[in-house]
């Protein structure tokens, strides 16, 4: 990049402070500037890998064996099979959201790829997109509530994805509130009977703003959000399943300031995850996001939403231990949108199996991290069920001997 590059580059950052808002206004001037278009489209490249020219992942179907939904509609949370969930919904922040997902101009990062997105999005196949309504389809065809194509949250195609970019832990009580509101008037949701998966992803954002405000964006503080949040949904939804994903290590955000593009948009973004004043706040960071999960754990595990039979909450773990995926020693980019913030395609279909790995992996035997490459496990006719805490004890596991119980204890299902 030329030196008059980079002076038009950081000019327009220098009115920004860092956040969301800051990162919106900094695409809408760089769009408009000749220079960092042209910088931006040879920054592309690096990042266009990621999907095959038929639009298909791996060209392989489904793997798993499509069992049909229970006899009769569960009256429990902890025989929920597949094909029993009859609604999906989401909240939480831009990934989420979807943005920048299949971003190829600067203006595309703004953009909220809704129907792509991991745990809520919609569009197309298992195939041609791996998405957790995507998976789920398969044993349902008829569920409602995925988001499809691109939006905000106040468009058609947001559906029950309520999730809104830049949002933080402190937003979850309205967009639990925002939540029940539209799954009651959502066209061919039974409010009252169908089964219901919400997945819940946040956090992200607070980190990135943890030095800004330790004592503000601290574990205790945010946990007491994401409990209040819950609380509505355990208060007002009968029905659920929700999946409370744990926040991811921002800081490897300092291994992804690749070029002046992610560079810039790091500082706008996510200035304590990619640029932190010394070692120490690095260490503090990372102490910060294991508190949070800490602390959702322990809330979890308190068995404050497990005292009825239609409604819980599951920690899936899979974010905890990830790291920065790497190609030749490189960090393979091809994960991420050209933001190298959000994910690309790529990136929200291993964060999509990961998540549907961790829901048919009991409790005390999840996966922690993300594996590139990992292949999709499936239910199977002795472990049917989502896992939950309570159904966990009745997890059975093949070994040289055949299938035994790890543990096995009554617990009234």
């Amino acid at each position: 990049m030329t030196v008059t590059s980079t002076l038009i580059l950081v000019g327009l950052l220098s009115a920004c402070h860092g956040s969301y808002d800051d990162y919106r206004a900094w695409l809408s001037q760089a769009a408009n500037n000749v220079t960092p278009q042209r910088d931006y489209n040879k920054h592309l490249h690096l990042f266009r890998d990621d999907m095959p020219d038929d639009g298909h992942f791996h060209g392989t179907p489904f793997p798993c064996t499509i069992y049909p939904p229970s006899p009769t509609t569960p009256v429990s949370v902890h025989r929920l099979r597949p094909g029993d969930i009859q609604v999906v919904a989401a909240m939480g922040d831009s990934i989420t959201a979807g943005n920048g997902i299949t971003a190829t101009t600067i203006m595309d990062m703004r953009r909220q790829d809704r129907g792509l997105s991991w745990s809520i999005g919609g569009d197309g196949e298992y195939r041609q997109q791996p998405t957790i309504p995507n998976m789920l389809k398969k044993y349902n065809p008829w569920l409602r509530g995925f988001a499809l194509k691109s939006g905000n949250v106040w468009s058609k195609n947001a559906h029950l994805d309520v999730a809104e970019p830049g949002a933080e832990s402190v937003a979850m009580v309205k967009q639990a509130e925002l939540l029940i509101k539209r799954m009651k008037t959502e066209i061919g949701v039974d409010f009252r009977n169908d089964w219901k998966l919400i997945t819940i992803f946040i956090g992200g954002d607070d980190l990135c703003d943890y030095c800004k405000d330790m004592r503000h964006n601290n574990a205790s503080n945010y946990v007491q959000r994401v409990q209040q949040a819950l609380d509505i949904l355990h208060a007002g939804i009968p029905r659920a399943f929700v999946n409370l994903v744990e926040v991811n290590h921002v800081d490897v955000m300092q291994g992804l300031n690749v070029g002046h593009i992610c560079s810039i948009v790091h500082q706008l973004y996510c200035p304590c995850g990619a640029y932190p004043r010394n070692d120490e706040d690095v260490l503090l960071l990372h102490q910060a996001a294991d508190d949070y999960n800490d602390g959702l754990e322990k809330l979890v595990n308190s068995g404050r939403y497990d005292d009825r039979d239609d409604f819980t909450v599951v920690l899936q773990p899979f974010f905890r231990d990830t790291k920065l995926p790497m190609k030749e020693n490189k960090p393979d980019l091809s994960y991420f949108s050209p933001d190298c913030f959000h994910f690309s395609r790529k990136g929200h279909a291993i964060a999509a199996t990961s998540l549907w790995n961790n829901m048919i992996q009991p409790v005390g035997y999840k996966k922690t991290s993300v594996v590139p490459g990992e292949t999709l496990e499936c239910p199977s006719e002795l472990n049917p069920y989502f896992f939950t805490n309570k159904n966990s004890v009745n997890y059975q596991r093949r070994d040289a001997d055949g299938y035994r119980f790890l543990l096995r204890i009554s617990i009234g299902l």
